[in-house]
C-alpha cells in the first residue's frame, strides 16, 4: 500500500487537516509565550491540562473539553492573583504548576486510569481525534486568528511594553488575561494533537525561528504561521514514510528546520560585520578629496 493512501482513512485525513490548522494558527501564540516570557506559565498551563485530561479519563468524559475547563480556571486564578496582589507571576505561576501535576499523578493512580491513556495524554495521537474535536480545533483556531488580526494594534502595544500600553489607553490587564486564556486552550489542543512532552514542536519552535529571522513584529507573525505550517506538512510526511508516530514526525522535523534555520541565520550573521567593512573600505578617499592618492600608510600624498 503506498504511502499516501494512508490518507483515503478518515481519521488520518481529519488528523491531518487538523494538524495542517495547528501548524498555521497556534504558532501565533507561541509570539505570545515568547514575547511575554510565560515560559513558566506554559508548563503551569501544561500540568493543568494533564489534571483535566487525567480527571476527565478516570470520568468519562471528553478530554479535550476538560482540559479547557481547567486551564480556563487556572488562567483566571492567576490573572486575579495578579491583579490583586503583589506577587510576581513567576511565583504564581509555580504554585499552580506544581500543584496541578501532583493532582493529576494522584487522579491517575487513585482511579487506575489505564497506561494506554496515561501516555495519550503525554504523546498525544491525531488519529484519535474525534469528529467534535477536530470541529472544536477548527472554531477555536478561526478565534485566535480573528483575535490576532482584529487586536493587533494593542497586541503589538502590549508585546512591546506593557506601560507604554497602558499610557496610550489600553486596557493592559484585561489584555494580558485574553493572551495567557488563549495561550492555555491553545495547549489544551497541542497536547491532544502530539501530547504534553512535544507540543513545543508546534507552539514554540516555529516562532523561534520567526524571530530569528523578521524584521517587525507583523512579519514575525506571518513567518511563525509559514514555519508552523512548513513543520506540520513536512513533520506529517516524515511520520507517514518512515513509518513513524506523527507526534515524533513533527517534533523530529521541527527540531531539523530549527537547526537549520540557527545556522543559516548564524552564518548570516557572521558574514554581515565583514561585508559592512568591506563596503567601508570600498568608499574611496578620492569622491571626498578629488583626485588625492594614498600611500600604503594611508597618508595623502595630495593631488596629481
Amino acid at each position: 500500500m503506498s504511502a499516501l493512501m494512508v490518507l483515503q482513512y478518515a481519521p488520518v485525513m481529519r488528523g491531518f487537516l487538523v494538524l495542517l490548522a495547528a501548524g498555521i494558527v497556534f504558532p501565533l501564540v507561541g509570539v505570545f509565550v515568547l514575547r511575554l516570557n510565560l515560559i513558566t506559565l506554559r508548563f503551569a498551563l501544561m500540568h493543568s491540562s494533564l489534571l483535566g485530561s487525567a480527571i476527565a479519563l478516570a470520568a468519562g468524559f471528553n478530554p479535550l473539553l476538560i482540559g479547557m475547563l481547567a486551564n480556563t480556571a487556572v488562567v483566571l486564578s492567576i490573572a486575579r492573583l495578579r491583579t490583586k496582589t503583589n506577587q510576581n507571576v513567576g511565583f504564581i505561576t509555580t504554585f499552580f504548576m506544581v500543584l496541578t501535576v501532583g493532582l493529576a499523578f494522584a487522579v491517575i493512580y487513585r482511579f487506575n486510569v489505564s497506561t494506554n491513556d496515561s501516555l495519550q495524554i503525554l504523546w498525544g495521537n491525531i488519529y484519535a481525534m474525534t469528529p467534535f474535536d477536530a470541529r472544536m480545533t477548527a472554531v477555536y483556531a478561526a478565534c485566535v486568528v480573528a483575535f490576532v488580526v482584529v487586536l493587533f494594534p494593542r497586541l503589538a502595544a502590549v508585546l512591546y511594553d506593557k506601560d507604554v500600553a497602558t499610557s496610550i489607553g489600553i486596557n493592559e490587564p484585561l489584555v494580558y488575561t485574553a493572551i495567557i486564556l488563549m495561550v492555555g486552550l491553545t495547549i489544551t489542543f497541542v497536547m491532544r494533537l502530539i501530547g504534553a512532552l512535544l507540543l513545543d514542536a508546534i507552539l514554540i519552535l516555529p516562532p523561534l525561528m520567526a524571530i530569528a529571522v523578521a524584521k517587525s513584529m507583523r512579519g514575525t507573525f506571518i513567518l511563525a504561521s509559514v514555519f508552523g505550517l512548513t513543520v506540520a506538512i513536512g513533520g506529517f510526511a516524515l511520520a507517514i514514510f518512515a513509518d513513524l508516530p506523527a507526534s515524533s514526525g513533527v517534533t523530529i522535523f521541527g527540531a531539523l528546520l530549527f537547526a537549520g534555520v540557527h545556522i543559516i541565520t548564524a552564518r548570516h550573521k557572521r558574514k554581515k560585520p565583514f561585508q559592512e567593512e568591506r563596503n567601508n573600505a570600498e568608499i574611496s578617499p578620492n569622491a571626498a578629496h578629488g583626485s588625492d592618492r594614498f600611500d600604503v600608510h594611508g597618508v595623502r600624498r595630495g593631488s596629481e
